[in-house]
């Protein structure tokens, strides 16, 4: 059930969303991160759901500041073990 709302979601998903949650979670994105995180939603999010971060988190790694990886695998941990839960 999680999945098919995740994917209309998704859909729906935009850079503007990318940084208000940033915003709302104190992360501060540097320029350009909103696109990088936004791309590797688009492509990986269903790899992502189920538990294949591998090769998303590794593409991550390179995109991002080492605060803003560190800051994205915290909120995946917080979220998945709320959905886990």
């Amino acid at each position: 059930m999680y999945e098919i709302l995740i994917k209309e979601y998704i859909k729906r998903l935009s850079l503007k969303d990318i940084n208000d949650f940033a915003i709302k979670k104190g992360v501060k994105l540097l320029d350009n991160e909103d696109k990088k995180i936004y791309n590797l939603i688009i492509k990986y999010w269903k790899d992502i759901y189920n538990g294949n971060t591998n090769e998303a988190f590794t593409k991550l790694k390179n995109e991002v500041s080492e605060d803003t990886y560190n800051n994205i695998i915290n909120l995946y941990n917080e979220y998945k073990k709320r959905l886990d839960n």
